[in-house]
């Protein structure tokens, strides 16, 4: 459901919204030699924002063009208001991401959702907002049309009866209720939109200390006679950047999403020296794995994407669990081919219309929250 070639239909809008944020960029800094872009981070999730609500539910929630408003300093009575949907959204992930990073147990923060009228009055409007669009999509999809979102792929899913498969046993019971089709949704939603535009961040923070790895991938392009005005639903096309996937995966070894993965001992074994029994729980640090110089060839603290480039890449051979970056084994990222692949399709667009260029202030350093997020990213944005 979430391989690449289910949302074919949709990269124009991927590349609409990343077409719209250059924009603002422009609007920002071109021709202002001086003035240092500092908001990566925020453009990039309400970019990402965008993209999968259009992923999701086909749905325009307009954050870029209230950032295009603000840039181009439009007065008040003219100023872009998001929707009802848009503004309960909006207040969903910022609940959900609070409690996320409380520390506080799961009881104590469903109370607090629970009894927070704002979130609940927010739910209650996401749900029957997505209720109007399977209703929709229940009456007028055909059973031959080709999905166009995540809402119209599960649709064909739901339950016939709901009252009368809840009668049912849970080993009888077949589909899925409305409601757990909205949850899925929202779920792809907080899981999609937070990591794709942390990663985005540390792709520009380290591209912008590397100009050598920004013009290798320009060339890249170049090579393959992709410009600004060049088609990107040619799979084949994408597929022969190679560089581009390399700087890619040489960001997530050198940022990962997060610390590590909770794992279950499943029978008793010592580990340098350290006894550790069957049932208890074990963190796998990624990012420890990822930078132990015992498994890499090259130095593991330098960004250096070529460790992956080539037929005699260096590092191409690694051992396959010092860099799991959607994790694995059955609890790997559901998403990650749909992440491998907006994540090129966005580069590839960056790389095509502007130049990253490291700033005062470009420190890098971790955030932690849902996701690792880079702390401080200061760059000049030069237009190609």
């Amino acid at each position: 459901m979430l391989k690449r070639n289910k949302f074919l239909s949709q990269i124009s809008n991927i590349i609409g919204c990343v077409d719209q944020l250059i924009q603002i960029w422009k609007i920002r800094y071109e021709n202002k030699d001086d003035v240092i872009c500092t908001s990566i981070w925020s453009d990039n999730q309400h970019m990402m924002l965008d993209i999968f609500t259009f992923l999701t539910f086909d749905y325009d929630l307009g954050n870029l063009k209230y950032l295009t408003k603000v840039a181009t300093k439009f007065t008040s009575h003219e100023k872009y208001q998001p929707s009802n949907f848009g503004q309960a959204l909006l207040v969903w992930i910022d609940g959900y991401k609070r409690v996320l990073s409380n520390g506080m147990p799961y009881i104590v923060n469903y109370y607090l959702l629970k009894f927070d009228r704002k979130y609940q009055n927010a739910l209650k409007i996401i749900y029957n907002h997505v209720e109007q669009i399977i209703s929709k999509y229940q009456m007028e999809m055909n059973p031959n049309d080709k999905p166009v979102n995540l809402v119209s792929s599960l649709v064909s899913s739901l339950q016939k009866d709901e009252a009368l498969e809840r009668a049912k046993s849970e080993t009888e019971k077949r589909g899925i209720t409305k409601k757990e089709l909205s949850d899925e949704v929202l779920a792809m939603i907080i899981g999609g939109f937070d990591t794709t535009s942390s990663i985005l961040s540390w792709f520009i923070y380290y591209v912008s200390k590397h100009p050598e790895v920004q013009e290798k991938m320009k060339e890249e392009l170049r090579q393959h006679n992709i410009t600004q005005d060049t088609s990107l639903n040619d799979f084949n096309l994408l597929d022969k950047c190679e560089y581009i996937d390399c700087v890619i995966k040489e960001t997530l070894r050198l940022a990962p999403l997060i610390i590590g993965s909770f794992r279950t001992v499943t029978k008793d074994v010592t580990v340098d020296g350290v006894h550790i029994r069957k049932g208890e729980t074990v963190l796998s640090a990624f990012s420890l794995m990822q930078r132990d110089p015992r498994y890499w060839k090259l130095d593991p603290t330098q960004f250096i994407p070529e460790r992956f480039f080539g037929p005699d890449a260096p590092d191409a051979n690694h051992h396959p669990w010092v860099f799991a970056p959607f994790g694995g084994g059955h609890r790997t990222c559901a998403g990650q081919d749909l992440a491998r692949f907006e994540l090129k399709l966005i580069v590839v667009r960056f790389m095509s219309c502007v130049t990253f260029v490291d700033a005062p202030g470009n420190n890098g350093g971790r955030c932690q929250g849902m996701v690792v997020t880079p702390k401080e990213v200061a760059v000049f944005i030069k237009f190609d």
